[in-house]
């Protein structure tokens, strides 16, 4: 049912995907909506990411509008072996409740939103998305990609969002909406889409 199509670009440093439900390429609301409603999508989703040959990556999309959303979804891991490194527990631990797993919340200076899972169990799993992937309970994966896709559906407008993690600056997995490509390393999504 779930298929993807993947290249390895740039001497094998970044890795770019496209997703299909039988043979059919889908679309960035179609990607949404199954982040928000599929658990099986999630699960191919993560396993897909979680095959990655990259120990820790970020990850990117391209800018997405309301105008743009039934344009093919596409993504890219850039391999950074930089992220693997010590977590950073106090980053985000005044937005963290022991009620949730992922929290979403407004970054300091009001032009992005984050998605940040909170530390259940070893916290070492939380430094970047590779690791995370790997390592933490299903239902918290599952519950950052259904938070992901509402806080996408909330936040998508005439204006370019754009979805991606980065991480070196703070060391704790957090997926930044943004309203610029303030940390994109992929030129062509530093683009408007």
């Amino acid at each position: 049912m779930w298929d993807s199509r993947s290249d390895l670009l740039n001497d094998g440093r970044i890795q770019h995907f496209t997703l299909l439900r039988d043979d059919t390429p889908l679309a960035f609301a179609d990607v949404l909506s199954l982040w928000r409603d599929d658990a099986s999508f999630r699960s191919y989703f993560c396993t897909l990411l979680g095959a990655s040959p990259f120990e820790a990556y970020r990850w990117e999309a391209p800018s997405v509008t309301l105008a743009t959303l039934s344009r093919q979804f596409e993504c890219v891991l850039l391999r950074s072996d930089a992220l693997a490194r010590a977590v950073d527990t106090t980053a985000f631990a005044t937005h963290f409740n022991s009620e949730s797993e992922v929290v979403t919340f407004p970054n300091l200076g009001g032009d992005a939103v984050m998605v940040v899972p909170c530390p259940i169990g070893d916290a070492s799993i939380y430094g970047h998305l590779a690791s995370f992937i790997r390592h933490a309970p299903q239902s918290q994966l599952h519950h950052l990609w259904q938070s992901v896709a509402i806080a996408m559906e909330h936040r998508v407008c005439d204006r370019p969002v754009w979805l991606s993690t980065a991480g070196m600056g703070v060391s704790w997995l957090h997926v930044r909406l943004d309203d610029r490509p303030k940390y994109y390393g992929y030129l062509p999504y530093r683009q408007v889409a």
